[in-house]
C-alpha cells in the first residue's frame, strides 16, 4: 500500500470515528465545551506519524508544506501548533479539524478498560464539571460506548510499524511531512 492509499484509508477510519464519538455524544449529552481547547494546550499530547499523514497530506495539497516545516522546526510552541486561540487563555479550535489525529477525535468520551479489565469511561475534566457527571454510569455495554481500543485495532491494521511510534504531536506532524 503506497503511503497516498494509506492516508486515504485511515481517513476513511477517521470518518467513521467521528461518527461513532459524536452518535455516543449526542445520546449521553455530553459534548466538548463550545470554544474550549484545553487539550489543544497540553504540551504533552502524542500522536503518531502514521495519525498525522492526513494532515500532511493536506498542508501538501494547499502548497503549504514548506511553511509548516519551518513553523515546526522554529516556534518554540511546545503544544500543537494546528491551535488556532480563542479569546479566553482556555479557548480555541483546531485549525486543521478535519485532518485531525485519532487522539482528538477519541477525547471528551470514551471508552476503555482499567486496571481491572472492567469496562469505564475517559471523560474529560472539563465535559465532566460542565455536565455535573460525578459517577461513571453503571452497566455499560461494550456495544454502545466507542472504545479507544477497536479504533486503535483498526488503524494498527493499517501499518501497526508507524502506529507504535508515539511522539509530542508537533514531532509527529514533522515526522510525517518528511
Amino acid at each position: 500500500m503506497d503511503i497516498r492509499e494509506l492516508s486515504h484509508n485511515l481517513r476513511k477510519i477517521y470518518q467513521e470515528m467521528s461518527e461513532a464519538f459524536s452518535s455516543y455524544q449526542t445520546k449521553t449529552g455530553w459534548n466538548c465545551i463550545a470554544g474550549c481547547g484545553r487539550c489543544c494546550l497540553n504540551p504533552d499530547v502524542e500522536a503518531t506519524p502514521l495519525e498525522m499523514l492526513p494532515m500532511a497530506f493536506k498542508l501538501h495539497e494547499e502548497g503549504v508544506l514548506e511553511e509548516w516545516l519551518t513553523k515546526l522546526e522554529t516556534s518554540p510552541q511546545k503544544h500543537c501548533l494546528a491551535h488556532v486561540p480563542g479569546n479566553e487563555s482556555w479557548q480555541g479550535k483546531c485549525g486543521q479539524y478535519e485532518t485531525r489525529p485519532s487522539l482528538c477525535r477519541m477525547f471528551g468520551v470514551a471508552g476503555y478498560y482499567d486496571k481491572n479489565h472492567s469496562l469505564t469511561l475517559s471523560v474529560c475534566r472539563d465535559i465532566k464539571d460542565a455536565y455535573q457527571i460525578s459517577e461513571m454510569p453503571k452497566n455499560l455495554s461494550r456495544d454502545e460506548v466507542p472504545m479507544m481500543s477497536d479504533w486503535s485495532l483498526k488503524m494498527n491494521a493499517l501499518h501497526p510499524e508507524l502506529l507504535h511510534h508515539k511522539m509530542p504531536i508537533n514531532q509527529a506532524l514533522h515526522a510525517a511531512l518528511m
